[in-house]
């Protein structure tokens, strides 16, 4: 179950206006900043891929075909064209997959690909998950925890009438309040952490792709520059 993530604004129940919870200290990340440069470079690509696609079937590789003299120089100019234009379709087909939109859960750490980022959380737990806990499932409870632990006591003070009572339910309720909002913290970083590296492993095959696609294409020019003589 996904806990809700406090908004920092003062919250009031019964006749009481309780305190707000402290923002919850930063995650330094550049997660959503890799991934909008990753997407970057996949339209770039894209774009640039699509250039050639359209160069070749422009109106001069097609009248030079006319170059072309029998059906066997015919065929090459047409298989070469051919070859050239699946290069570009591999190239744009296999690079649109970085700019698809993925859903992410922490279940995806156990996927073989993110064996490197399994690593580097190994190595410092503490810096991803703070004070709840050394695994993704104790953040993930530490956040279903409190948001129950918020949940009964923002219940408690709409019936409670004592005042010491209510006060120290209040001031409870804003620590809750305030763990919660530092857990969901580290949880929504480490979400995106695990997308911004999805993508990174989407984008290195991309890469690979686009390198054999290109080889393709100019094996494909090849082949119709052999056979129309240009």
């Amino acid at each position: 179950m996904n806990a809700p993530v406090p908004t920092g604004e003062p919250a009031s129940v019964g006749s009481a206006t309780l305190p707000a919870p402290p923002d919850p200290a930063p995650v330094i990340s550049s997660a959503q900043a890799a991934v909008a440069d990753m997407r970057a470079t996949a339209r770039w690509t894209i774009g640039a891929t699509a250039a050639v696609g359209g160069l070749l079937l422009g109106g001069v590789p097609l009248a030079a075909i006319g170059k072309a003299r029998g059906i066997a120089e015919i065929t090459l100019a047409a298989s070469g064209l051919v070859l050239a234009l699946a290069g570009v379709a591999v190239v744009i087909w296999r690079t649109q997959e970085v700019l698809m939109p993925r859903f992410v859960t922490l279940r995806a750490l156990e996927e073989p690909e993110l064996a490197g980022l399994r690593r580097e959380i190994a190595a410092a737990p503490e810096a991803f998950f703070g004070p709840f806990g050394r695994s993704a499932d104790e953040l993930d409870r530490a956040c279903r925890l409190h948001a129950t632990v918020a949940a009964g006591l923002t219940d408690l003070l709409a019936r409670e009438r004592d005042e010491d009572r209510r006060a120290a339910a209040a001031h409870s309720l804003a620590s809750a309040r305030a763990n919660l909002a530092h857990a969901s913290a580290r949880r929504r970083t480490l979400l995106e952490l695990v997308h911004a590296w999805q993508v990174s492993r989407a984008l290195r095959r991309a890469r690979l792709e686009t390198l054999l696609g290109s080889l393709v294409v100019v094996a494909g020019a090849l082949l119709f520059l052999l056979a129309t003589g240009r």
